[in-house]
């Protein structure tokens, strides 16, 4: 049995479920990666075991909070600023403090300035 924290997607798991994070149905993804539904569904189904996730939906959120998948492999910066464009002032606030925070244990920086919201 593959242990869940040890286990790396590959290369195409990693797409299929970047592609699952857009919308695409089984079908919609093989036409896009010019594979099989049956390869689509290996792969989905291998990624959720790897990740020890239920179903594609967890499969997806695990995946990108462990930076298997990244975001911008699944969403363009515009549509991630669509995304945050339909968040309160005060949502993006705590959002963009939480990013800083993130940036400033990550690089481990000087304090980075996040302007107010107007």
């Amino acid at each position: 049995m593959i242990s869940s924290q040890d286990a790396k997607l590959t290369q195409r798991e990693r797409e299929v479920l970047a592609l699952v994070a857009r919308g695409l149905t089984n079908q919609e993804i093989a036409q896009h990666l010019f594979i099989s539904t049956y390869a689509v569904k290996v792969s989905l189904h291998q990624a959720c075991v790897k990740l020890g996730a239920r179903n594609r939906a967890q499969a997806v959120i695990f995946a990108f909070k462990r930076r298997a998948v990244d975001t911008q492999d699944a969403f363009s910066m515009e549509e991630l600023a669509d995304l945050l464009a339909s968040l309160s002032p005060e949502a993006i606030q705590t959002v963009a403090q939480l990013v800083k925070q993130r940036l400033e244990q990550t690089h481990k920086t000087s304090p980075i300035e996040v302007p107010p919201i107007t």
